[in-house]
């Protein structure tokens, strides 16, 4: 079956709280999903990612706006009418029902005929990578193949759009990376239009096309994962997406710009005087053991070790940074206590306007 677009136009819905009255869960969010594209909804818990996700699914029905699937208005249409997949949280496997039985239910309800039937749920097994997996029951399968079955539940009656709700938050860490990468190999095979939920800021970047991020109701920025990271809109998606330092800094001239009394190369575009609020990322730091006889600049006050990587928490001034170091290896890490120069990386910085 052909990709299709999603578009959501200025989509609202409203719950009845008994204490705070009428709630906002989801507020004018209007979004675009081209063809075969997948996009993540993310955000913290309570931003209205996973309703926007049931509106376009069916199971909710918005106050306002208007849902497209495919150019067709399917605002107010039936979810076993849009040409959905759909991938629950809790997997929502039949327990009474074998592997074969779990992924043929939808076809069996669509009245298709058995042999059609056996064909299609043996060629998505084989497709997830599960192949020969049909007569085992639910209870007999580990936490990521119970994902695959209602993946392959999801996809084997060809959908328009497959939508996942936080598939991987009851899976382990390990688990989680290797089941993403199935994931999104998957959806990239089958090219088909795909709408993400998910509060994990690395799964986001790892699976997505484009990324929404969304807070208290609203999408706040969209866009590719490296623009995101390094290019936010606003502090929330600083601070959301990855780990971050917001340093407040002085313009002094046109490529310079004083952080905590040092004098960094930064072409910020502004006027000498201006102060700025500058989002700097832990792998733009770099910490240089203090030259002797010098003004030293920082003080380590916290280390750990994480393999690939050394973070530690510096203080510079009145503030205190995150730096990450990936090249410990050549070199005995710092201690707790030892004095360093801190340099910035120019091209790391992005001035919050």
């Amino acid at each position: 079956m052909a990709p299709v677009s999603i578009h959501l136009d200025r989509v609202s819905k409203r719950f009845d709280h008994t204490v705070k009255g009428e709630v906002y869960a989801v507020r004018d969010v209007s979004l675009a999903v081209a063809e075969g594209e997948l996009l993540t909804l993310l955000g913290p818990s309570g931003c209205g990612k996973s309703t926007t996700l049931r509106m376009v699914a069916g199971f909710e029905e918005p106050d306002a706006g208007t849902i497209l699937i495919g150019g067709k208005d399917v605002t107010h249409v039936l979810p076993n009418r849009r040409g959905i997949g759909f991938v629950f949280q809790n997997y929502a496997l039949f327990p009474h029902l074998s592997v074969f039985e779990n992924v043929a239910y939808g076809l069996r309800v669509q009245r298709r005929d058995e042999a059609a039937i056996a064909r299609a749920v043996d060629s998505v097994l084989e497709l997830v990578g599960l192949a020969h997996y049909g007569r085992q029951q639910p209870h007999q399968l580990s936490g990521g193949e119970q994902q695959r079955v209602a993946l392959a539940r999801a996809v084997v009656f060809e959908p328009q759009v497959l939508l996942f709700d936080e598939p991987l938050s009851n899976l382990d860490a390990k688990l989680r990376v290797e089941m993403r990468e199935q994931i999104r190999a998957l959806q990239k095979r089958i090219g088909i239009t795909t709408v993400y939920v998910t509060h994990d800021q690395e799964e986001a970047m790892a699976i997505s096309d484009r990324i929404a991020v969304m807070d208290k109701g609203s999408v706040v920025q969209e866009g590719t994962a490296h623009q995101l990271y390094y290019r936010p809109q606003t502090e929330f998606v600083a601070r959301f997406i990855g780990r971050t330092n917001l340093v407040d800094g002085r313009v002094v001239g046109p490529d310079e710009v004083e952080i905590e009394g040092l004098r960094v190369a930064f072409a910020s575009g502004l006027a000498a005087g201006e102060r700025v609020r500058l989002v700097v990322r832990p792998e733009m730091i770099e910490l240089r053991p203090a030259a002797a006889g010098e003004t030293l600049a920082g003080r380590i006050v916290q280390r750990t070790f994480l393999g690939e990587r050394t973070d530690y928490v510096v203080a510079l001034g009145g503030a205190t940074l995150q730096v990450a170091a990936s090249d410990q290896y050549r070199r005995s890490p710092f201690e707790i206590g030892q004095p360093v120069d801190v340099h910035f990386h120019a091209a790391g910085f992005h001035v919050l306007r």
